[in-house]
């Protein structure tokens, strides 16, 4: 996805390539750039917003000395030069294999530097965004299964960038090497450091199937249900509860899967200072459209772009209903991650014991009890639980009682 950052050429966001065995790389992982002196303060804010973790610039210091990156002392910041300097090999333009030959130790760090990153986006960026960006991007969609052809048309997409340098250079590395992960090992890199790298770069199928789901029918989906809490006047009472409990320790609030922002924009209503994630990038073009006043970021609730302890309250309004059971410690975990000490956490869930397929989306129905003992597991304190009849409203008629949950993040 090309990214809208004035003053910086190049940028892109490489989630959703897909990998060799059906997965797919998680949006907002992996970034990428030209250097950042260039930057709007505008721009300066949509990298921060994104959710950036790191950023890993491949220049050399006389570059840095030449174009300072405005980030330069910031703790999200990492100089990892990637080419030796000076250069002491001949190289062609049509393949990086010497680059990988004679910088194998520069290589390592520049990958470690990815592997090691705290939870969010990994923005990787040099003086043009085009070669040395190009090397570690393309090694790590690799580590983390993506196919070479893949790989090469996404270089592709770079200015001046042909995809056969790219194929040439990941052939080289499979000749000379046994491929990618090989040459990395023989370079230093641990294999800790590559199921690192694969672990933040891939996403999970669950997260693939709800994506394209919600996707191919975003606006079917917002204008069936635009108007919905009008009609529920139960959830509209607990929303209004969470509101009056935040009102006693008030911070940013996170709706996680806010589909088209309607409890979003109900929550901002009652004063909150909220902000919506969604998986769909066409919901949240419809959601950023339909309520312009409120942030909407695409990103996934396995790896939610915010700093630990920072949110007063997550809000999963029916979103952890296409959650696998075995995925579902995860999830929890990753809320109670950005929730600050003492933090809440509000689930709406279905009531059941199966799951049903619809329109190319698992529905997952749960049991309270299995939901409120996952919660304690991961950390949580059960502050409310509370379970209402189907409703034959005028949106939708509910096939299944209506169970929520408010729990707290143990002090």
């Amino acid at each position: 996805m090309i990214l809208d950052w004035p003053g910086c050429r190049n940028a892109r966001d490489v989630g959703g390539l897909p990998t060799v065995d059906g997965a797919s790389i998680r949006a907002g992982a992996l970034l990428r750039s030209d250097h950042h002196a260039r930057l709007t303060p505008a721009a300066m804010e949509r990298i921060r917003a994104a959710g950036v973790s790191r950023i890993v610039d491949l220049r050399w210091p006389h570059e840095l000395d030449e174009h300072p990156s405005p980030f330069a002392g910031d703790p999200v910041y990492v100089h990892v030069p990637l080419l030796m300097d000076p250069i002491t090999y001949d190289y062609t333009d049509e393949s990086y294999g010497p680059l990988l030959d004679h910088n194998r130790k520069h290589v390592a760090a520049a990958f470690r530097a990815v592997a090691t990153a705290p939870p969010g986006g990994v923005l990787v960026h040099c003086h043009g965004g085009r070669d040395r960006t190009g090397i570690v991007v393309a090694l790590a969609l690799a580590a983390a299964g993506v196919a070479p052809a893949a790989i090469a048309e996404d270089y592709a997409l770079t200015a001046d960038a042909l995809a056969a340098t790219m194929l040439n250079t990941l052939d080289h590395a499979e000749r000379e090497y046994g491929g990618v992960e090989a040459y990395l090992r023989t370079a230093g890199v641990t294999r800790s450091e590559i199921d690192a790298v694969r672990e933040r770069l891939r996403e999970p199928s669950f997260l693939t199937e709800a994506r394209a789901g919600y996707d191919a029918f975003a606006g079917e989906y917002a204008d069936r249900f635009r108007d919905e809490l009008a009609h529920k006047h139960w959830d509209r009472a607990l929303l209004n509860g969470l509101a009056d409990v935040l009102r006693a320790a008030p911070g940013p609030v996170l709706d996680v899967g806010s589909g088209p922002g309607v409890v979003t924009a109900y929550l901002k209503g009652l004063g909150l200072d909220v902000s919506g994630v969604d998986l769909s990038p066409e919901m949240v073009a419809i959601a950023r459209r339909d309520h312009p006043g409120i942030p909407f970021t695409t990103g996934s609730m396995t790896s939610l772009n915010r700093p630990d302890a920072t949110v007063a309250a997550v809000v999963a309004w029916y979103s952890i209903i296409h959650v696998p059971d075995e995925e579902l410690p995860t999830v929890l975990a990753e809320f109670r991650r950005v929730l600050r000490p003492g933090g809440h956490l509000f689930l709406a869930f279905q009531v059941g014991d199966d799951e049903r397929h619809h329109r190319g989306l698992t529905f997952r129905r749960r049991r309270p009890a299995q939901v409120t003992d996952a919660l304690r597991t991961a950390g949580f304190e059960i502050r409310l639980e509370t379970v209402r009849a189907p409703d034959d409203y005028v949106v939708l008629k509910e096939q299944s009682p209506q169970a929520y949950v408010l729990a707290r993040s143990e002090l």
